[in-house]
C-alpha cells in the first residue's frame, strides 16, 4: 500500500501525497484507495442511513472506473492518480456521486477522469474534459442523450457510402438516443446555460445530417439542398432511419444550436460503446 500524507488541493479540500518512490503496482487497487481516502477526508458527516447510500453510490461508481482503467490499460499514467489537479476533480466526483448516484451519469465521468489520466491528453485536452467532467454531473439521462443525437446528426459519418446501408448503420445510434425525443425547449436553453451547447449566429435550420452529405444517389450538390426531395426519397425507397435523423434534427433544434467543445465530448463518450457492435 502506498504511504501518503495529506496536502492542501484547494477550496478548503484535502489531498493526499504520496511519500517516497511510487511504484505502479495493481492500478486500480491504488487508484481505488486514493479515491477512497479523498472521498472520506472531504465528505462531510453524515447521519449512518445516508452514509450507507453515499458508500453504495461510490462503489457503483468504483465499478464503472474499473472498467474504463481496463478498456484504457495501456494508455494510462498511473502517475496522474498523484497529481493534486486530478485529486481536485476526484474529490468532486466523489461529492457528486455520493450525491447523485447514477444520476450523476457515473460512466462518462470514468471515461472523462481516463481520459485527464492518459498518456496521450495534451493540454487543451485537459482543460476541455475539465470542463466537461462538471457539466455531465449536471445533465439527466434525457439532455445527455440529446448532445449524443446532435453528435450523430452534425458529426458522424460512416464508411459506407449508399442510401440504403448508411440507413442500416443509423438504427443503432438512433435507438441509443432515442430518449432525446422527450427533449423540450426548456431542456435545451438549460442546456445550452451549461455551456454545452451554443445558440447559432444565424438559422440554419434545413441542413442535411452529415451523414448524409456525401450519399451519391441523393445527387447533394451541397449541405443546403431541397429537403422535400430527400424526404419523397426515403419515402419511396423505405429509408425509414434517415428519416428518423430528419426528425430527430428537428426536434433537437439543429440548426438553432451547435455543440461547444465539451458538449461534444460528452456526447461522443457517450456513443463510443457502440461503435464495433454491429447494427
Amino acid at each position: 500500500m502506498l504511504e501518503k500524507q495529506r496536502q492542501t488541493i484547494g477550496d478548503n479540500s484535502t489531498g493526499i501525497q504520496v511519500k517516497g518512490d511510487y511504484i505502479a503496482g495493481n492500478t486500480y487497487t491504488e487508484i481505488k484507495s486514493i479515491f477512497l481516502d479523498l472521498f472520506e477526508l472531504n465528505f462531510p458527516k453524515i447521519q449512518q442511513i445516508a452514509q450507507d447510500t453515499a458508500n453504495e453510490r461510490i462503489s457503483r461508481f468504483l465499478d464503472d472506473l474499473r472498467d474504463s482503467l481496463e478498456k484504457h490499460s495501456s494508455n494510462i499514467n498511473p502517475l496522474r492518480f498523484t497529481d493534486p489537479l486530478l485529486q481536485y476533480e476526484m474529490q468532486s466526483i466523489a461529492i457528486n456521486v455520493a450525491r447523485r448516484g447514477e444520476n450523476s451519469n457515473t460512466n462518462i465521468l470514468a471515461e472523462l477522469l481516463c481520459s485527464i489520466a492518459s498518456n496521450e491528453c495534451t493540454e487543451l485536452t485537459e482543460l476541455i474534459t475539465t470542463e466537461s467532467l462538471k457539466i455531465v454531473s449536471m445533465l439527466n439521462k434525457t439532455h445527455l442523450a440529446y448532445l449524443s443525437a446532435m453528435v450523430v446528426i452534425t458529426q458522424m459519418s460512416f464508411t459506407v457510402n449508399t442510401a440504403k446501408d448508411v440507413d442500416i448503420e443509423l438504427q443503432k445510434y438512433l435507438d441509443y438516443v432515442s430518449e432525446s425525443n422527450a427533449i423540450t425547449n426548456k431542456d435545451i436553453q438549460y442546456i445550452a446555460c451549461t455551456r454545452a451547447i451554443e445558440s447559432t449566429a444565424h438559422n440554419y435550420s434545413d441542413r442535411t445530417p452529415y451523414a448524409l452529405v456525401k450519399i451519391p444517389e441523393l445527387n447533394f450538390e451541397s449541405e443546403y439542398i431541397q429537403r422535400p426531395h430527400i424526404i419523397k426519397y426515403c419515402k419511396d425507397n423505405k429509408l425509414d432511419n434517415i428519416l428518423r435523423l430528419w426528425e430527430l434534427s428537428d426536434k433537437c433544434l439543429v440548426g438553432h444550436y451547435h455543440l461547444m467543445a465539451t458538449g461534444y465530448s460528452i456526447g461522443s463518450l457517450n456513443l463510443s460503446h457502440l461503435a464495433d457492435k454491429k447494427a
